[in-house]
């Protein structure tokens, strides 16, 4: 382990948030792999915190398989939205893994992209269905329409399993510590709304469907940290709109705050 990261991570358990170098400063570095419940948490932590990667809209099932292919024009004109799509098709997790395991001091998960599943695009080849790659039409450009694959049945979990079995051998090869946010999906929103939906199914069905992918975690020793409903309300003018996984401001803070812990749990003495 460098020296630097040593340093860094013992005045993290002092309660700072940067040291010292010869050359200058160096920063906190949090690996973001997941969708706006971990990505949101970030500004929590404040300036001293940089993001060293963040992949997104890229489910397990799909950063675990082999490159995939899927020819056409993508419709999309976002550059952060095509390149989302451009990276899941091309699995670029674990590339990106051990790209930054270096300058990462935690690498923090969500398991929000799981939500609508995956397409198989060949036999053991997927890509995650998402808002973006709808948006792209690029599955209308096929030869052959993909075949779904819904979060929630057997085959996807049995899918997720596998691959998370290689995700997380992956990201603890790198020596780093590891923290999966998984609040509750909000059933009520701060303005007295209730009854929160998502694509029609109501958040309890949500978060019981989310239950066994995260049972699954903690039985394989992962930090999962969560958020029950006395305060995952979510935010009726979130800066992205009011939906079961946008939560309140107490929800980001509680996330630091376990981002933080990670952190310095596995922080090194100084040397």
């Amino acid at each position: 382990m460098d020296r630097d990261y040593g340093r860094r991570c013992a005045l993290l358990g002092l309660g700072g948030f940067f040291t010292v170098t010869s050359w200058g400063f160096v920063l906190p570095g949090i690996f973001i792999y997941g969708s706006c419940v971990s990505r949101d948490t970030k500004p929590f932590l404040g300036e001293d915190w940089t993001i060293v990667e963040y992949v997104a809209r890229q489910s397990m099932i799909s950063a675990a398989s082999p490159r995939g292919v899927l020819r056409g024009e993508s419709a999309l004109t976002s550059k952060f939205q095509n390149q989302c799509v451009r990276n899941d098709v091309r699995s670029s997790l674990l590339p990106s893994i051990d790209e930054a395991a270096s300058k990462a001091d935690v690498f923090v998960l969500d398991l929000v992209d799981e939500r609508l599943g995956v397409y198989e695009l060949a036999p053991n080849t997927y890509i995650t269905q998402t808002w973006e790659l709808e948006e792209s039409k690029l599955l209308q450009q096929q030869d052959t329409q993909p075949r779904l694959i819904k979060f929630g049945t057997d085959e996807h979990f049995e899918l997720w399993q596998k691959a998370s079995d290689v995700v997380l051998k992956r990201i603890a090869e790198t020596g780093k510590p590891l923290l999966v946010l998984a609040p509750e999906w909000a059933e009520t929103a701060d303005s007295g709304q209730t009854g929160l939906q998502y694509r029609g199914m109501s958040s309890g069905y949500w978060n019981r469907t989310y239950q066994r992918y995260t049972d699954s975690l903690r039985e394989r020793g992962v930090n999962v940290f969560t958020v029950g409903q006395d305060v995952a309300v979510a935010a009726a003018k979130h800066q992205w709109g009011l939906a079961p996984y946008h939560h309140v401001n107490a929800v980001y803070e509680k996330m630091r705050d376990a981002i933080k812990a990670a952190a310095t749990a596995h922080a090194p003495k100084a040397v």
